[in-house]
């Protein structure tokens, strides 16, 4: 009696739990269908539990002008988003026994500042002392094919601090391991991801594409959006400047579908073993309050709802990707409308799945 009294409890605890996230997901179903109606949202959004798909949709326009809609197989820029690849090429590397995170950069490449004092370990959390790319003199995408063919900029910049000293989030930090990447692999940084992670996990629209590559042709890429100071809606341009975060700093255009099938290959360990996979996501250094610098990989811990992945910022385009390994969900949103604040959405979100 009392062994069919506790089965009868926990199907009812069951039948509760599955209630509430169905309740969950419906209502951010409609929280995003009716900011898409008010013209505020657009892009697509992934939520999973550790056994399925629960929400996966688009919405909004990818093209406002040739009205082509959003679908869970639109290509978003990720930008930073991007640097969990750079984050787990480098773990992956270590795995395999082809360098030590306390390895110094010097080891591998030559010519940066206190290069002799820097190591891995610090690039990988932010706490190495190298400046933003882009702050570089003369600074230009062109002729940029691959990450060692932007050590001259990197080269030629003092430090912010010295390795070690303090801990500012950095793309300079992000091209020097692309180039450790290209260095031990004899590929391209691109080449390495494609034929590591990207071809072996069928991430089949995921991409290294510069915008300056892009055309309204291409219908798979989602056009991105931004406002003007007169409330208009306008398109960004794809060829500023040669412009794109490139390569291990932010290059990948990718789906909510195939950021789900590389976050399960992460937290599933497949890709790594139970070891390198606290290595990479343990918190090492901070920057911000709540948020924590692993490999690359940024946890966050707000409102107790702790979070691994990152997120990514590009003019017209928006990108978060977090697995919470406490609840085991995943939330994906890609956007391309550079005014949405997915920041508030995915706290909302938490709020609606967890509390």
């Amino acid at each position: 009696m009392k062994k069919t009294i506790i089965i009868s409890l926990i199907l009812i605890f069951k039948t509760l739990l599955s209630y509430a996230q169905s309740k969950g997901i419906a209502q951010i179903d409609s929280i995003l269908t009716e900011m898409t109606k008010q013209d505020i949202f657009s892009g697509t959004i992934l939520i999973a539990d550790n056994s399925k798909i629960l929400l996966v949709k688009g919405y909004g326009y990818a093209d406002r002008e040739n009205k082509i809609n959003n679908t869970p197989d639109t290509r978003f820029t990720l930008s930073s988003a991007s640097k969990v690849f750079t984050g787990t090429a480098i773990t992956y590397l270590a795995q395999q026994g082809k360098l030590k995170f306390t390895d110094k950069i010097n080891q591998y490449i030559a010519g940066i500042p206190k290069g002799n004092k820097m190591t891995i370990h610090q690039l990988l959390t932010h706490s190495a002392g190298v400046d933003d790319f882009f702050n570089a003199k003369d600074f230009s995408y062109k002729n940029i094919k691959n990450c060692t063919d932007m050590l001259p900029f990197i080269r030629q910049m003092p430090l912010v601090y010295n390795p070690g000293d303090s801990c500012i989030y950095s793309t300079g930090n992000c091209i020097v391991l692309g180039a450790v990447v290209e260095k031990i692999t004899g590929k391209s940084f691109p080449q390495y991801i494609r034929e590591t992670f990207i071809e072996p996990l069928g991430l089949t629209n995921t991409t290294f594409t510069a915008y300056w590559q892009l055309d309204d042709s291409q219908r798979q890429y989602a056009v991105g959006y931004k406002k003007t100071d007169n409330d208009e809606v306008e398109k960004r341009a794809y060829n500023y400047d040669y412009g794109f975060v490139p390569l291990s700093a932010g290059g990948v255009w990718s789906t909510v579908m195939d950021i789900y099938k590389f976050d399960k290959a992460i937290f599933s360990k497949h890709l790594l073993s139970e070891y390198y996979l606290k290595q990479m996501t343990t918190r090492y250094t901070s920057q911000w309050e709540n948020s924590y610098f692993g490999y690359m990989w940024i946890i966050n811990n707000k409102k107790g709802y702790e979070s691994i992945g990152h997120a990514g910022d590009s003019s017209g385009w928006h990108a978060t990707n977090d697995y919470y390994p406490k609840q085991k969900y995943t939330i994906i949103i890609l956007t391309n409308f550079g005014w949405v604040n997915l920041d508030i959405l995915s706290k909302r979100f938490e709020e609606l799945l967890f509390k």
